[in-house]
Protein backbone atom coordinates (compact mmCIF):
# COMPACT_ATOMS: atom_id res chain seq x y z
CA UNK A 1 0.00 0.00 0.00
CA UNK A 2 1.62 3.22 -0.80
CA UNK A 3 0.98 6.39 0.56
CA UNK A 4 0.37 9.76 -1.18
CA UNK A 5 1.75 12.92 0.58
CA UNK A 6 0.01 15.98 -0.35
CA UNK A 7 1.55 19.42 0.65
CA UNK A 8 -0.89 21.06 3.23
CA UNK A 9 -1.54 24.83 3.46
CA UNK A 10 -4.11 26.38 6.13
CA UNK A 11 -4.72 29.88 7.05
CA UNK A 12 -2.86 29.41 10.29
CA UNK A 13 0.36 28.62 8.39
CA UNK A 14 -0.11 31.28 5.27
CA UNK A 15 1.59 34.80 6.08
CA UNK A 16 -1.19 37.23 6.96
CA UNK A 17 -1.34 40.76 8.43
CA UNK A 18 -4.55 42.25 10.77
CA UNK A 19 -6.10 45.29 9.47
CA UNK A 20 -3.23 48.50 11.37
CA UNK A 21 -0.55 45.54 10.58
CA UNK A 22 -1.49 45.74 6.84
CA UNK A 23 -1.33 49.74 7.17
CA UNK A 24 1.80 49.95 8.56
CA UNK A 25 3.62 47.17 6.52
CA UNK A 26 2.59 48.32 3.13
CA UNK A 27 3.18 51.89 3.90
CA UNK A 28 6.52 50.80 5.42
CA UNK A 29 7.44 49.13 2.26
CA UNK A 30 6.25 51.57 -0.05
CA UNK A 31 8.45 54.15 1.68
CA UNK A 32 11.72 51.94 2.12
CA UNK A 33 11.15 50.35 -1.17
CA UNK A 34 11.29 54.24 -3.05
CA UNK A 35 13.76 55.40 -0.87
CA UNK A 36 16.02 51.76 -1.86
CA UNK A 37 15.10 53.39 -5.53
CA UNK A 38 15.78 56.66 -4.91
CA UNK A 39 19.46 55.77 -3.78
CA UNK A 40 20.42 53.46 -6.86
CA UNK A 41 19.33 56.73 -8.79
CA UNK A 42 21.31 58.75 -6.70
CA UNK A 43 24.38 56.42 -7.23
CA UNK A 44 24.04 56.05 -10.62
CA UNK A 45 24.32 59.52 -11.15
CA UNK A 46 20.83 60.60 -11.88
CA UNK A 47 19.97 64.62 -11.16
CA UNK A 48 17.15 63.78 -9.15
CA UNK A 49 15.89 66.85 -9.99
CA UNK A 50 13.42 67.53 -12.49
CA UNK A 51 12.81 70.72 -14.54
CA UNK A 52 9.41 72.95 -13.99
CA UNK A 53 8.94 75.81 -16.17
CA UNK A 54 12.50 76.66 -16.74
CA UNK A 55 13.84 76.08 -13.01
CA UNK A 56 15.10 72.63 -12.03
CA UNK A 57 12.94 71.57 -8.85
CA UNK A 58 15.29 69.40 -6.61
CA UNK A 59 13.83 65.66 -5.47
CA UNK A 60 14.17 65.21 -1.68
CA UNK A 61 14.91 62.14 -0.10
CA UNK A 62 12.46 63.50 2.20
CA UNK A 63 10.48 64.70 -0.61
CA UNK A 64 9.77 60.56 -1.14
CA UNK A 65 8.92 59.75 1.72
CA UNK A 66 5.86 62.41 2.46
CA UNK A 67 4.77 60.81 -1.61
CA UNK A 68 5.08 57.72 -0.72
CA UNK A 69 3.97 57.22 2.64
CA UNK A 70 0.54 59.42 2.64
CA UNK A 71 -0.99 57.92 -0.68
CA UNK A 72 -0.40 54.46 0.75
CA UNK A 73 -1.04 55.12 4.33
CA UNK A 74 -4.71 56.88 3.67
CA UNK A 75 -5.44 54.74 0.85
CA UNK A 76 -4.63 51.23 2.64
CA UNK A 77 -6.81 52.73 6.04
CA UNK A 78 -9.24 53.46 3.64
CA UNK A 79 -9.72 50.03 2.27
CA UNK A 80 -9.04 48.65 5.96
CA UNK A 81 -11.87 50.51 7.41
CA UNK A 82 -14.04 49.72 4.36
CA UNK A 83 -13.15 46.30 4.94
CA UNK A 84 -14.99 46.04 8.49
CA UNK A 85 -18.04 46.22 6.42
CA UNK A 86 -17.78 44.84 3.17
CA UNK A 87 -14.69 42.10 3.80
CA UNK A 88 -14.72 42.62 -0.97
CA UNK A 89 -13.48 45.82 -0.80
CA UNK A 90 -9.85 44.20 0.29
CA UNK A 91 -10.31 43.25 -3.58
CA UNK A 92 -11.49 46.43 -4.86
CA UNK A 93 -8.69 48.30 -3.26
CA UNK A 94 -6.47 45.79 -4.85
CA UNK A 95 -7.69 47.28 -8.09
CA UNK A 96 -7.87 50.53 -7.54
CA UNK A 97 -4.30 50.66 -5.50
CA UNK A 98 -2.90 49.46 -8.45
CA UNK A 99 -3.96 51.37 -11.48
CA UNK A 100 -3.95 54.94 -9.56
CA UNK A 101 0.19 54.64 -9.19
CA UNK A 102 0.76 52.68 -12.65
CA UNK A 103 -1.67 55.35 -14.47
CA UNK A 104 0.35 58.15 -13.13
CA UNK A 105 3.78 56.78 -14.42
CA UNK A 106 2.71 58.80 -17.44
CA UNK A 107 3.18 61.84 -15.26
CA UNK A 108 7.03 60.28 -14.64
CA UNK A 109 7.12 59.18 -18.13
CA UNK A 110 6.96 63.00 -19.31
CA UNK A 111 8.66 64.68 -16.97
CA UNK A 112 11.38 67.10 -18.16
CA UNK A 113 14.72 65.15 -16.24
CA UNK A 114 17.44 62.65 -17.08
CA UNK A 115 16.63 59.10 -17.58
CA UNK A 116 18.06 58.20 -14.53
CA UNK A 117 15.67 60.25 -12.59
CA UNK A 118 12.72 59.23 -15.13
CA UNK A 119 13.40 55.16 -14.90
CA UNK A 120 13.68 56.00 -10.90
CA UNK A 121 10.39 57.58 -10.79
CA UNK A 122 8.46 55.05 -12.98
CA UNK A 123 9.85 52.37 -10.51
CA UNK A 124 8.66 53.88 -7.97
CA UNK A 125 4.92 54.38 -9.12
CA UNK A 126 5.39 50.62 -9.88
CA UNK A 127 6.89 49.35 -6.76
CA UNK A 128 4.13 51.34 -4.81
CA UNK A 129 1.34 49.60 -6.75
CA UNK A 130 3.32 46.23 -6.22
CA UNK A 131 3.17 47.00 -2.13
CA UNK A 132 -0.51 47.68 -2.13
CA UNK A 133 -1.50 44.68 -4.03
CA UNK A 134 0.57 42.96 -1.71
CA UNK A 135 -0.38 44.60 1.34
CA UNK A 136 -3.69 44.13 0.95
CA UNK A 137 -3.64 40.35 -0.16
CA UNK A 138 -1.52 39.77 3.57
CA UNK A 139 -4.39 41.50 5.05
CA UNK A 140 -7.57 39.48 2.97
CA UNK A 141 -5.70 36.78 3.76
CA UNK A 142 -6.29 36.75 7.56
CA UNK A 143 -10.30 38.10 6.72
CA UNK A 144 -10.76 34.95 4.92
CA UNK A 145 -9.17 32.91 7.05
CA UNK A 146 -11.24 34.49 10.23
CA UNK A 147 -14.39 34.00 7.83
CA UNK A 148 -13.63 30.22 6.84
CA UNK A 149 -12.80 29.57 10.84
Amino acid sequence: MSTILRPTTSPATKLSLGRWQAVVATTAAAVVGNLAIYLIAWIAGGSLEVIDKGAAKPISASGIVGISALPTAIGVGLVVLLSLRWPAMIRVGQVVGAALPLLTIALAAMADTDGITKTALILMHVLMAAAIVAGLELLHRRVVGRANG
